[in-house]
């Protein structure tokens, strides 16, 4: 199946009138066309989520990979953990003791 060009798209076709005869025209129902289309994005943008990727890596064969969700620090956690001298609870060193982890666990099959 072809693409359709770019500019003929229908999302670049909507934005492009938007803008035209709704942002830079006199229309009411482009401007509101617009907003909607423009808003939807920028609203997203700000306040959707994102997937963040923690680690990226190649299994040989025969090796396991196990994927577990490390759950959240409280507030009240780390807060406590600061005022005692600890350090605070980070992905960075979460990160660094599942590294470590894991080594420790390919020491021990080899």
């Amino acid at each position: 199946m072809a693409l359709v060009p770019r500019m003929l798209r229908p999302s670049v076709v909507i934005r492009r009138k938007a803008v035209r005869q709704g942002f830079l025209g006199n229309s009411t129902l482009w401007k509101v066309i617009g907003v909607v289309v423009f808003g939807k994005r920028t609203i997203s943008r700000f306040f959707g989520r994102r997937p963040e990727v923690v680690d990226v890596s190649t299994l040989a064969p025969g090796r396991m990979m196990t994927i577990s969700a490390i759950r959240p620090t409280s507030r009240r956690a780390r807060r406590k953990a600061m005022r005692s001298g600890g350090a605070a609870v980070s992905l960075a060193g979460e990160r660094a003791a599942a590294t470590a982890w894991a080594d420790s666990r390919a020491r021990r099959a080899s």
